[in-house]
C-alpha cells in the first residue's frame, strides 16, 4: 500500500485551495520521520495525523470565519475503511497508544479520542516547524479569499511563499485584526 499517494489523493487532495498547505507542513513533517514510518500501524498513524492537519485548518477557519470546523472522526474512519481498516484495526491502534483514552463501550468516543490527541500533538509538531507568526501567515494565505481581481491558486509552496513574502505587512495587519486567532496560534492551536 503506498500510503504516501493515498493521503495526497483522497485527504490533501480534497480541498484544493488549502492543498499547498498541506504539502508543506507535510514534507517538513516526513523530514523528521514524524508521520510516515516503517511501524507497525504507520498507516493509521499517518492518516490521522493527516486528518489532524485538516482539523487544524477547519479550527483556523472557525476561528477566523466562524464557519463549521467539519473536521471529525468520521472522515478518519471513511479513510480508513478506504484502505481496508476496520473498527477492530483502529481500536488495536489506539489500544497500543497510551496517551488515547479508550472508551470500552463506544467506538466513535474513542476514535475522536485519538483524532484529539493527534491533533494535540500535531499541533504542537508545527510550532515546533514554523514560528507562530508562520503559521497565521500560512494558513491565512490558504484559506482567505482576498478581494482582488483573481484568485490565487499556488502551484508549490514556492509560490505561497512569494506572495506571503510580498504581502508580509498586510499580513501583519491581518494579526492585528483577528488577535484572538492569533493567541489561539501562539498557545498551541488547542481545538
Amino acid at each position: 500500500m503506498d500510503i504516501e499517494n493515498y493521503i495526497q489523493q483522497a485527504i490533501f487532495q480534497e480541498n484544493e485551495q488549502h492543498r499547498t498547505f498541506y504539502e508543506l507542513i507535510w514534507e517538513n513533517f516526513k523530514e523528521d520521520g514524524f508521520v510516515i514510518t516503517d511501524e507497525e500501524n504507520h498507516e493509521i498513524d499517518a492518516v490521522i495525523k493527516a486528518t489532524a492537519l485538516q482539523n487544524l485548518v477547519g479550527e483556523f477557519i472557525y476561528r477566523l470565519y466562524d464557519e463549521v470546523n467539519e473536521t471529525g472522526f468520521e472522515d478518519v474512519l471513511e479513510y480508513l475503511q478506504n484502505l481496508g481498516f476496520d473498527e477492530s484495526d483502529i481500536t488495536e491502534y489506539c489500544e497500543n497508544n497510551d496517551s488515547i483514552e479508550i472508551d470500552e463501550d463506544d467506538f466513535e468516543i474513542t476514535l475522536k479520542n485519538a483524532l484529539d490527541y493527534t491533533t494535540e500533538i500535531v499541533a504542537d509538531k508545527m510550532l515546533e516547524e514554523f514560528s507562530p507568526d508562520d503559521i497565521f501567515d500560512l494558513m491565512f494565505t490558504v484559506t482567505y479569499s482576498f478581494e482582488q481581481d483573481f484568485t490565487f491558486e499556488f502551484e508549490d509552496y514556492e509560490e505561497m511563499q512569494a506572495f506571503i513574502d510580498t504581502n508580509h505587512e498586510q499580513l501583519d495587519n491581518y494579526k492585528e485584526e483577528y488577535p484572538s486567532v492569533m493567541r489561539w496560534v501562539e498557545s498551541g492551536m488547542i481545538c
